[in-house]
């Protein structure tokens, strides 16, 4: 297969996954979106994509480092709802992603992943 529809499948699973998290918000109930939001699709697609190209070594370490990684995403996502709570909705959200850029780089940094 074409390296394109490789990357086209991605662009539309990504693209899918925001879509229906924006209409499950929108038309159901909130709370439901993280449902969504957490199927593991794009990384069950990228590592099939990684296997299939690159091999077992490198899916598995690509897999180690997002693992590793969901740790500051969850960072990311309690802090931005608790800024939520004090100030504005951009200031929140660019608090929460400098402050996980800076978590993110120390880690990387101290693990050397």
């Amino acid at each position: 297969m074409s390296p394109i529809f490789y990357y086209a499948l991605q662009f539309v699973l990504g693209g899918a996954s925001v879509v229906g998290i924006t209409l499950i918000a929108r038309y159901l109930d909130p709370k439901y979106t993280g449902i969504v939001y957490a199927l593991p699709i794009i990384l069950i697609v990228a590592m099939i994509f990684i296997y299939m190209n690159q091999g077992t070594e490198i899916a598995r370490q690509t897999l180690k480092s997002t693992f590793i990684y969901e740790f500051t995403l969850v960072y990311f996502v309690f802090a931005f709802y608790v800024l939520l709570h004090r100030m504005d909705f951009w200031l929140a959200m660019g608090l929460a992603l400098v402050s996980w850029a800076i978590i993110a780089t120390l880690i990387q940094f101290w693990l050397k992943t």
